[in-house]
Formats: structure tokens, sequence, C-alpha cells
């Protein structure tokens, strides 16, 4: 490393912390969300219930901290919610309920090492071709979900190992399990970020990946390590959500492109790169987690739903376009 590179890593750390202002908005439209639910449904804020939703949305949560990398360095992965499909079925198909004790270990490198692959394949075409993120990520993910319809011949069958559905659905005396995984995927991806050296190098290739080439920085390398990433946290996802659903799907991966988008999204992290966060998107994914819920017990349709959702995004890319713009 030169010491031009190196003063670029102290810069981008110093941009961290300002990148936490970035999810004040976000915090609060929870906190008024929250408030929401209290005063119309007595229940909504009852520890149990909060931490039920918070195990419900933990496979977006994944998704999403994957998503967040890729968006630091400027990037777009649409393939994630192809990949957590296959990760699912793969998973569903290969364990066919067995609990067996070469079972879990076997699912648990086939379906992530699936995700890890097609991440670093994304990457390769990415940095290698020089192939755009938005059309490389659709190939993949039109390849992926072709890859999965193969697998399973169109009618995905089996069920997960109990041992997945257990940190789906089980709890930990009165704590889901769930909960406990994206807390500590979470702070991997916090100290990633404000105390690694890749961490770094992600925020100043967002920033400007002429300078950070310039310096030294491994922009080629770092890019493929972000998708790769993704790959696997979508994966990750796609075990979760298998654990929580018991069997295959091969529809489950639909929602979530979209969905981590739009959390990270509202969350303060930047399309174009080199701002935001995993604290943002974690708030992020809390907010969706809410309102769905909410919308849900209130009995509001799903079109409706599907509405609101869209407006809360435009309006966190409308908001970000202006904070970037006042930036510039």
């Amino acid at each position: 490393m030169n010491i031009d590179s190196a003063a670029l890593i102290r810069r981008a750390r110093s941009l961290q912390l300002s990148n936490l202002s970035r999810s004040v908005p976000a915090w609060i439209t929870l906190a008024l969300l929250l408030a929401w639910g209290g005063l119309a449904i007595p229940s909504f804020l009852l520890p149990d219930r909060l931490l039920q939703l918070g195990q419900q949305v933990a496979p977006l949560a994944l998704v999403a901290l994957g998503e967040t990398i890729v968006l630091l360095i400027g990037g777009l992965d649409l393939s994630v919610g192809s990949v957590l499909t296959l990760s699912l079925v793969l998973g569903a198909g290969l364990a066919h309920g067995s609990e067996g004790a070469a079972a879990v270990p076997f699912v648990l490198v086939v379906c992530l090492g699936s995700g890890l692959v097609i991440g670093v394949i994304n990457g390769l075409l990415i940095v290698g071709l020089k192939i755009p993120p938005l059309i490389t990520t659709i190939a993949t993910s039109i390849a992926v979900q072709g890859v999965a319809w193969v697998y399973t011949n169109g009618a995905p069958s089996g069920d997960m190992p109990e041992s997945i559905q257990f940190a789906a659905n089980g709890r930990w005396g009165f704590v889901p399990v769930a909960d406990v995984i994206i807390a500590v995927v979470f702070l991997a991806f916090f100290l990633l970020l404000t105390r690694s050296v890749l961490g770094s190098y992600f925020y100043a290739i967002g920033a400007n990946p002429r300078a950070a080439r310039l310096a030294g920085v491994p922009v080629g390398s770092a890019t493929v390590f972000a998708y790769a990433l993704s790959g696997l946290m979508a994966a990750a996802g796609g075990l979760l959500l298998g654990g929580y659903i018991a069997i295959g799907s091969l529809d489950a991966g639909n929602p979530y492109v979209l969905n981590a988008l739009a959390v990270a999204l509202i969350g303060g992290t930047s399309f174009s790169g080199g701002q935001g966060g995993v604290l943002g998107t974690l708030v992020g994914t809390a907010i969706l987690g809410v309102l769905t819920a909410l919308l849900i017990q209130l009995g509001i349709p799903i079109a409706l739903r599907s509405v609101l959702l869209a407006v809360i995004v435009i309006t966190a890319a409308v908001l970000q376009g202006r904070r970037i713009a006042t930036e510039r």
C-alpha cells in the first residue's frame, strides 16, 4: 500500500461517521411508525411481537446487507432474488427433511457455495468484461432462475432440515434464533465497513473508482469480493426463508430484489456509491417490516400495500437525490 492509498483509506474512514446522519430520517420514520402502531393496535409494541417481527424480516435483512455492500461500490445486484430461490429449492431438495450428521453441513456448503460462486461470476463479468452491473446481474438472474427450474423440473419438492427450520422459527428462551443470527451478521458487516481495510476500499471505490485505482486500491478484486458477499447473503437468506416456510418455492425470491433495494435506499445508502451503510439498511428493513405488519393488521389489501411501498421508495429516492445535489 503506498502513501496515497493510505491517505485515501483514512479519508474513507472519516466519511463513515458522516454517513450515520444519512440514516437519521429512517430512524425518525421508524419511531413514527411504531408510535402509530402502538396507538392503532395496543398489543403492537409488546416485546414478543417486536421480536417476532424481527424473525419475519430476517431473510430480507440478510439479502439487503449483501446488496448494501454492492451499492456502496456504485454497483447493483438484481440477481439476489434468483439466488435466494435457488438456495431455497436446493436446500429443500437435497435435504428432504433429513437431519443426518452430514445432511445439514452438505446443504449449507452447497447452498452458500452456490451463492458465493454466482456472486464471483457477477463480479468477474463486471470487472473483466466491463459489462454494466445492470445487464450482468439481470442475465445471471435469468440463468440462475433457469437452473432452479431445471433442478426442480418446475415442481419443487422436499423440505428443509429441522435444524434450519429451528434457526428460522425457533427460540432461545424468549429470543428468536433468527434475531440472533441477524444481530451477529449485522455486527460482522458493521465491523467490516468501519474497522477493516476492505471496508474502506468499498467506500473509496464508490466515491471515485478512478481515483481509488490511481491511489493503489485493488478495485477489481474488491469489486468481485463485494458481489461475492452479495451472492453469499442472498443464499443465506434463501436458507433462512426456506426454514421459515419449510418447503421449496420457485416464486419465493421474486419480492426480494425490489425490497432489498428499497430498504437500503430508505436507510440512506446511495445508488451512486460511497455513501450509506449497514446500520441504515437494518433500520430500513425494520421500517418495511413494521409497516407491512401494521397494514396487514389494519386489513389493508395487498395491492394498496404495494402502492404504499412504491410511494415510500420514490419519496426516499427524491429526498436522496436532493441531498446529493445539495452536497455537490
